[in-house]
C-alpha cells in the first residue's frame, strides 16, 4: 500500500481515506500506480494552466510517496517511477495533513496581521548568539510577509558589495539559524570584504503555486532597498547565489528583477516558468550568470538548468558547470574548488544603474 497527500480532492475522490480543508490523504496499491500517476499529471496541469500539456515541464516536479513500510519516495511524474529518498514513520507523514492546513490558515492570518500593524516596510533588530551575523526580522508591509535574516556588516563605514545567499528547502522555517548553518557548511569563508545577507524563507513561499515565490523575490528586493538606506551598499555590486530551492530563487530573482543584481550563481536550480507560454527570455538580457548542476542529480534533474541555459545563452553572459558526479550535493565541490568568488566580485553593473 502507498500513500500520497494531494491538493486536488475532486480528481482523487475514489482513493481518499482522509481529508482536511485544503488537502487529502489517498491510498493505493501497486496495481493502481499508472492511474495515480495519470491523475498526478492531471492535477499538475490543472493547477498550472500556463504550461503546455506534454511539455517536459513535468520532469521538474516530484511528489512525495510513502510506502506502508515507512520508505519515502519521490514520484518521478515524467517516467512514472519511484525514487527512494529515505524513511519516515507513517504516523509522522499522516500528521502532515493537518499541519499543511494549519500552516496555510496561519500564513493567511499572519499576512493580515502584518499588513495591519506595519504601514511601511520595517526591520526589527533581535538578540543573537552569533555576533558577526546580526539577527533581524524584516516585515514587508506591501506583501504582508516576515523574513527572518542575518546580516554580516563588518566595517560598514565604507561602501562595499552585498552578497545574498539563498538556502535550500532543508533550511526553510522561521528560526533564523538553519540558513546560517547551511551557508557556513556549503559556502564557507568569503574572501571579499562585503555585506553578507542570509534571509530565511518560510515554507509558505517555497511553492510556485499562486506565485508565492514571486512574492518572496519581490520582498527580498524591498529588503535590500531598505538596507541600502542604512548601510553603504555598493548598488553596482549586489550579488546572489543559492542552492536547490535557493538556486531556483536566484533564477527568479534575475528574471523578476532584471538589471538589479550585478551577477548570480544558481546551483542545482530550476525555473518551471522557463517552460511556460509566459516566459520572456529577454528578462535575462545582459545578465551575468554562472550556473552549476550534476548529471546524476536525482532530486532536481540537471535538465532544469540545461533548459534555461540553452534558452538564454545567446542574450547574456553565462557560464555553466555541468558535473558528471556529485548528485544533489555538487555545491560542495563547486564552492570549494571553482574560482567563483573571483568571478562573482569582478562583475559590475553599469555605473548608471541604480536601485
Amino acid at each position: 500500500m502507498y500513500y500520497i497527500i494531494v491538493s486536488n480532492k475532486d480528481i482523487f475522490r475514489s482513493f481518499i481515506i482522509k481529508e482536511s480543508e485544503f488537502y487529502a490523504l489517498i491510498s493505493f496499491e501497486e496495481k493502481d500506480k499508472q492511474i495515480i500517476f495519470d491523475l498526478l499529471r492531471r492535477q499538475f496541469f490543472l493547477e498550472h494552466p500556463q504550461y503546455p500539456v506534454g511539455d517536459d515541464i513535468i520532469s521538474q516536479y516530484n511528489v512525495s510517496v510513502l510506502e506502508e513500510s515507512g520508505k519515502l519516495y519521490y514520484a518521478d511524474l515524467k517516467n512514472a517511477t519511484y525514487v527512494l529518498q529515505g524513511n519516515i514513520k507513517p504516523s509522522v507523514y499522516f500528521g502532515q495533513l493537518s499541519k499543511l492546513d494549519s500552516a496555510r490558515a496561519a500564513a493567511t492570518q499572519r499576512q493580515r496581521e502584518i499588513k495591519e500593524k506595519y504601514r511601511k516596510n520595517t526591520i526589527v533588530r533581535k538578540n543573537s548568539f552569533i555576533p558577526k551575523y546580526k539577527k533581524f526580522s524584516y516585515f514587508d508591509a506591501e506583501c504582508g510577509i516576515e523574513i527572518p535574516f542575518r546580516l554580516k556588516t563588518g566595517n560598514s563605514k565604507r561602501k562595499k558589495p552585498l552578497l545574498l545567499f539563498l538556502h535550500g528547502a532543508g533550511a526553510l522555517g522561521e528560526d533564523n539559524v538553519k540558513q546560517f548553518i547551511e551557508f557556513k557548511t556549503a559556502v564557507g569563508r568569503i574572501k571579499q570584504d562585503c555585506f553578507v545577507l542570509l534571509p530565511q524563507q518560510s515554507s509558505v513561499f517555497a511553492e510556485e503555486n499562486a506565485e508565492n515565490i514571486d512574492v518572496y523575490i519581490k520582498s527580498l528586493r524591498n529588503l535590500i532597498e531598505l538596507l541600502a538606506q542604512s548601510y553603504p551598499i555598493d548598488k553596482n555590486r549586489i550579488y546572489l547565489t543559492g542552492i536547490s530551492l535557493g538556486g531556483a530563487c536566484v533564477w527568479y530573482s534575475l528574471y523578476n528583477c532584471p538589471k538589479f543584481y550585478a551577477a548570480g550563481i544558481p546551483l542545482m536550480g530550476y525555473m518551471p516558468k522557463a517552460y511556460s507560454s509566459v516566459f520572456r527570455k529577454e528578462n535575462f538580457a545582459k545578465e551575468n550568470i554562472w550556473a552549476g548542476h550534476a548529471k546524476d542529480d536525482k532530486l532536481v534533474p540537471a535538465d532544469s538548468d540545461i533548459n534555461i541555459y540553452n534558452k538564454i545563452k545567446d542574450i547574456c553572459t553565462i557560464k555553466f558547470s555541468l558535473y558528471d558526479k556529485g548528485g544533489h550535493k555538487m555545491m560542495r565541490a563547486f564552492y570549494a574548488k571553482e574560482k567563483w568568488q573571483e568571478w562573482l566580485f569582478a562583475q559590475r553593473k553599469d555605473n548608471d544603474q541604480n536601485i
